[in-house]
């Protein structure tokens, strides 16, 4: 172990008006891999309730205060309060990849190495912000991108160079005790060109600055007081005075008066080119441009002048005068029993978009087994570019769908399908370049992870939802192209998965009775889905007069919704004050061409009692949740589920709930959770939804038992758990199979 295993490290944050962004980063903290670190927060004179978030932290952060907007001066306060070796700097506007502080640590591997800076990812957290930064003695900087560049550490070690290596504000750290000896941040640099000062003048010390690979930060560029919202500078005058106090501060020992002269010159043309695209597209009005050409003149002078004043740093007595002592920050993955895994998920659908229930179920697993202190990604589909972000603790990478050639011996299979998978096995090789990956899950809908599971380069669980045959067999007339090579391709992918996840028996034997294949073997893992619980989150809804009967789900022969709407007509009629919410896509055709809500609205019952039966379409999560809540009966008819996701939303929010007569759904409801009854008989579905609109106390009882039966069966925690055991018990099969790489 080298020295840098021993170091321990204070991660500093300055702020300034950015609370909500400012908890993201602290909760992207958590995540870290376990280092001993400590986090410091400098808060400038914010005025948007940043102070309360720290107060929800103030017990493992240590919070500092500057008076000014003056980022170097923040930055040296954070210095001050440190108890660290190293002090690392990330924006209030970032998050770090698990691995960013263990890996800028190793970087401290020489006693000459002074500072330590790693790739960043600009806002879309697919693109290279910069993965090394590299300025001359004038103030002039450029980015390297190109991913496959040689590291350049070696080559600008050394002082007085005319070029060096910096490391960028939100990606960088440094030995505190160089810190204090060099007098800090030079206060002159309110912003910009601040840490390249600091670095340059570490280098001509002699020491290293050094860039690693894998110490990787996304940046989300947010707007501030100096950018717009997309991300054109307002005000250059700070710019425009600090590279001039820059350039005769460092370059003068290595260019001459005119080469500094046309050097700024340069950079105020261009500068003021960047000012008038802006302007011409909107981004700026023309005021930012006149505003600009009045500072060039006065920042330049002032910049001058400062410059003979000399610079604004601190002494060692004023760094000792306000430390503190050490305040270690806790971490989900220091406080974990088990290995830490690296867990990718793949599904089509993910929120905040509309989902249904294979997308929700994902949003559940993955940040429930985040929770628990694994590093969880999913990749799902994007628009427009590539992104990566982290929600509520889950990577969550939206990529565009490229074309990929079809492999010849799936030439049968629908192109999108194989663009899809192949599209999401490139991004999880791409991460796995940098953290070995531990597992992929992809579900069995739409094959999502064929091309990884050809690879046979990963260990993979197939999630077992609805097979393609059973829609088939029921809804035939929802297929609009030869499935025969799906099959035959969701059949290899039961086969061949590592680990089979279902949420009980029901799926299993419906896959193995249409595909001819034999699942109950040591790869089958049944788990119950789950669902964060939002009944502890949830506001007491407005219940509107009468009964409220709600439906959700799409309008399809499988969901049982023909045989609710043949039932209502009897329930509405014994009771006047009844009526029936139905949510869901309702523009799926039948046999006939028509669909079942045109159907119901054209029948002779439709036009008799559709006042009291409202047709909502699909709503997005919140507008259907109200509805859940408010609703005083919850009707899921279903003929077929792998699950039946819906019942437990609603059991989760003590709704007494009416369960179609399916495997799967009787399971869920047994022990009086629920009632059940048949779709294919309209009499019974209506019996058992009458039986709960007139009993008040029924409802009570009935809706108070399936919460019972989701607090101890149905929870997100206890899906992760249980799943997460599974993907142990796989990798050791593979181990001893000698599969893992």
């Amino acid at each position: 172990m080298g020295e840098s295993s021993t170091l321990r490290a204070s991660v500093v944050i300055n702020t300034y008006n950015r609370g909500h962004s400012l908890e993201a980063t602290l909760l992207a903290l958590r995540q870290l891999d376990p280092v001993d670190l400590e986090v410091v927060v400098v808060n400038g004179p914010s005025t948007d309730g940043t102070h309360d978030v720290l107060e929800r932290w103030v017990d493992v952060v240590k919070i500092g205060s500057c008076p000014e907007r003056n980022l170097s001066m923040s930055r040296n306060i954070g210095i001050a309060l440190a108890a660290g070796d190293v002090v690392a700097f990330i924006d209030d506007d970032a998050y770090p990849d698990p691995a960013w502080l263990a890996r800028l640590l190793d970087g401290f591997d020489d006693p000459e190495v002074a500072a330590v800076g790693g790739p960043t990812f600009d806002y879309t957290g697919a693109s290279l912000q910069a993965r090394y930064s590299i300025a001359d003695r004038l103030g002039d900087a450029w980015a390297v991108t190109d991913d496959g560049a040689p590291n350049p550490t070696w080559l600008f070690s050394a002082p007085g160079k005319r070029e060096f290596l910096y490391t960028i504000g939100t990606n960088s750290s440094f030995r505190r005790e160089h810190l204090v000896a060099i007098g800090g941040f030079d206060e002159e640099y309110e912003y910009y060109l601040d840490e390249t000062d600091l670095c340059v003048r570490l280098a001509d010390r002699g020491y290293m600055i050094r860039h690693v690979d894998d110490a990787v930060v996304y940046h989300k560029f947010l707007p501030s007081a100096i950018r717009t919202p997309d991300r054109a500078t307002r005000d250059r005058f700070s710019i425009i005075k600090n590279r001039v106090y820059f350039g005769l501060t460092h370059g003068r020992a290595t260019h001459s008066f005119a080469e500094m002269c046309r050097s700024l010159t340069t950079f105020v043309d261009l500068s003021r080119n960047d000012i008038e695209h802006h302007v011409e597209h909107d981004n700026l009005d023309l005021e930012a441009l006149h505003r600009f050409d009045h500072d060039v003149h006065e920042a330049s002078t002032l910049g001058f002048e400062h410059w003979v004043e000399g610079p604004k740093t601190r002494g060692p007595a004023w760094f000792a005068g306000q430390a503190q002592a050490w305040r270690p920050f806790p971490t989900v993955a220091s406080t974990m029993s088990s290995r830490r895994l690296h867990i990718c998920l793949l599904s089509q659908e993910y929120p905040p978009g509309r989902v249904n229930g294979i997308g929700r179920l994902s949003q559940s697993l993955a940040t429930a087994m985040a929770a628990e202190g694994h590093i969880v990604r999913v990749f799902t589909r994007g628009e427009h570019h590539d992104r990566v972000d982290l929600e509520d603790g889950v990577w969550v990478h939206r990529l565009v769908v490229g074309h990929h050639p079809l492999p010849d011996d799936l030439l049968d299979l629908p192109q999108f399908l194989w663009d899809h998978s192949a599209t999401m096995h490139d991004a999880i090789r791409a991460v796995d370049a940098r953290r070995a990956v531990d597992v992929v899950q992809a579900p069995n809908w739409d094959i999502e992870g064929l091309a990884t599971m050809r690879s046979g380069a990963f260990l993979t669980a197939l999630g077992v939802y609805t097979p393609m045959s059973a829609v088939e067999r029921i809804n035939p007339e929802l297929l609009d192209r030869d499935v025969r090579s799906q099959l035959a391709a969701e059949r290899w992918s039961y086969e061949t998965a590592d680990l089979l996840v279902a949420s009980g028996g029901a799926v299993i034997d419906e896959v193995e009775r249409s595909y001819g294949v034999s699942l109950h073997d040591d790869r089958l893992l049944l788990v119950a889905n789950g669902l964060p619980d939002m009944a502890q989150r949830a506001e007491p809804a407005a219940t509107p007069g009468g009964v409220s009967i709600l439906y959700v789900g799409r309008l399809e022969r499988r969901k049982g919704i023909d045989g609710l709407l043949r039932a209502l007509p009897a329930v509405l009629d014994r009771h006047a004050d009844a009526r029936c919410t139905i949510v869901g896509d309702d523009s799926i055709t039948g046999p006939d061409g028509r669909t079942i809500r045109a159907a119901f609205e054209s029948s002779a019952d439709g036009r008799r009692i559709g006042d009291r039966v409202t047709f909502t379409g699909r709503l997005d999560d919140d507008e259907c949740r109200k509805l859940y809540e408010s609703c005083d009966v919850f009707v899921a008819p279903s003929r077929f589920e792998s699950f039946g996701l819906i019942l437990v939303e609603a059991m989760m929010l003590a709704k007494p709930v009416v369960a179609g007569d399916c495997d799967a759904m009787r399971s869920i409801v047994e022990g009086g959770a629920g009632l059940v009854a048949s779709a294919d008989d309209p009499a019974e579905l209506a019996d058992a939804i009458s039986s709960l609109v007139a009993s008040p106390e029924l409802r009570a009882e009935v809706g108070a038992a399936g919460r019972r039966r989701f607090e101890e069966r149905y929870t997100s925690s206890a899906m992760a758990n249980g799943v997460l055991a599974g993907y142990l018990s796989a990798r050791r099969r593979s181990a001893t199979r000698g599969r893992l790489r």
